[in-house]
């Protein structure tokens, strides 16, 4: 890289802009290379995450209630007491993730969930489910504000938005593996219950996943063997901002306690995750009121895969493209979801509800922009680390809560569900509103303070 600037008898101004445009190519194989190398191994990671999550959902329409007697809101305990194990993990792995090498820490996590799920499967009652829930969500909980970090040491700031969307797409990539997969174990007729096989076949596939994120992810760009020395340099001198150190600073914590960059990101994050936990925990079952066979429902599920993919791909690199968009697709998702809940909640007929169903999946692209704002908008190590776990924390508690909107006495219906997607739709595009007005008004603050060119610009 530092070898770019060609000594010769040209002029200093056309020596430069040969150096520039040079150092710009290199940048791009660089960046592109890093694409190559670093994102399959989190698009996978995150898609081998979420059939996980989606094990439970699929399970339930396969005798999964019946078999371990589940009744009233167990279902929904069931799924909620996972992110009490996810919020347990998060509060632990906020240290933790500054002392241990963040690759061989993700790697540790996904072998010992696999295990984990896998043996979910041997569960013959409610208490037994539960166990097995609660350490799944402690295991699982390293993986999302560990990618949020490797985002930020890997990518620049404008960068991230899309590179959080593709693997955070990930979600749906799994979920579209996941309904072929559990449409075939759905089938299977013998001693055991297909979602006992659910639980093995998943578990399984993830433990073996493991062993590739433990020799193929690297702990940082220095030890990253895909690089040359001279990149590895580049990081080293031009990424700063962006490594992770693993250095912790009470003032940091203090000001980011005090930022209100942080209290309306995390405001967004709960209106985002309180419905898309109940799609998750009850899409199945959703679909399954609606009239169609267990069978059916995987399948139904592929298209509202391929719809969140879409969105959540797309969404990300149209934010990326320009300054100021972020909030804006944030808002625009939200919309669709309005629109989907009302016809969840009120549409005619069987062709207006599963429209609405496929509408609310939007909106799960929310997320992963909230991810490239909090990885984008704070600096510092300590910092970083704050923000991502708290968001993950309230993460975990709108995961909790979002399955207790699905009430046994609402039950098929779920109105009282539905209702509180468009509620939380509708503040979530009023938020979206704020922080962008808010994070505008900051960027011109700094300007004037630094004579126009700020060291530090908000991306919203």
């Amino acid at each position: 890289m530092g070898n770019c600037v060609k000594e010769d008898s040209m002029s200093d101004k056309d020596e430069l802009h040969v150096s520039e445009a040079s150092v710009y190519i290199e940048k791009e194989k660089l960046f592109r290379k890093v694409d190559l190398h670093i994102l399959p191994l989190m698009v996978v990671t995150y898609g081998l995450q979420f059939m996980d999550k989606l094990a439970l959902g699929q399970s339930s329409v396969f005798g999964l209630k019946k078999d371990l007697g589940l009744v009233g809101q167990d279902y929904s305990w069931t799924s909620s007491i996972f992110y009490f194990g996810y919020m347990l993990g998060n509060l632990v792995s906020v240290r933790v993730l500054q002392i241990v090498p963040i690759a061989k820490f993700v790697s540790v996590s996904v072998c010992l969930w696999g295990i984990t799920l896998a043996c979910s499967g041997a569960c013959q009652n409610y208490a037994g489910i539960l166990a097995a829930r609660f350490f799944l969500g402690l295991l699982e909980s390293v993986v999302s504000p560990s990618f949020m970090l490797i985002t930020g040491m890997w990518w620049k700031p404008e960068q991230q938005s899309a590179r959080s969307g593709i693997w955070f797409a990930g979600n749906d990539a799994g979920a579209i593996v996941g309904s072929f997969l559990s449409f075939g174990l759905g089938h299977i007729t013998g001693k055991l219950s297909p979602w006992r096989y659910i639980f093995i076949v998943y578990g399984c596939i993830t433990f073996v996943w493991s062993f590739a994120l433990f020799f193929f992810l690297p702990d940082s760009p220095s030890k990253a063997r895909f690089l040359t020395e001279a990149e590895k340099q580049f990081y080293a001198e031009n990424m700063k901002n962006q490594k992770v150190e693993n250095d912790w600073s009470w003032d940091e914590l203090f000001s980011c306690a005090k930022d209100i960059n942080l209290w309306l990101l995390l405001g967004s994050v709960v209106l985002s995750i309180l419905p898309n936990s109940g799609v998750q925990s009850y899409g199945n079952i959703i679909l399954h009121n609606f009239g169609f066979s267990a069978i059916n429902t995987t399948l139904l599920n592929l298209p509202g895969s391929v719809i969140a993919w879409t969105a959540i791909t797309g969404s990300g690199v149209i934010a990326s493209k320009r300054k100021g968009l972020r909030c804006v697709m944030i808002s625009v998702c939200c919309m669709f979801g309005i629109i989907g809940g009302c016809l969840i909640y009120k549409g005619p007929n069987l062709g207006a509800k599963l429209t609405g169903f496929y509408f609310v999946l939007v909106q799960t692209a929310t997320f992963p922009l909230l991810l490239s704002m909090a990885s984008s908008n704070f600096v510092g190590s300590t910092k970083k680390t704050i923000v991502s776990n708290s968001m993950f924390l309230i993460y975990c508690a709108s995961n909790i809560g979002g399955p207790q909107l699905f009430r046994s006495q609402d039950a098929p219906t779920y109105t009282y569900a539905f209702r509180s997607w468009v509620i939380c739709f509708c503040l979530n595009v009023a938020v979206a509103v704020v922080m962008a007005i808010n994070l505008r008004i900051q960027n011109k603050r700094q300007q004037v303070s630094s004579d126009g060119v700020p060291e530090f610009e908000y991306l919203y």
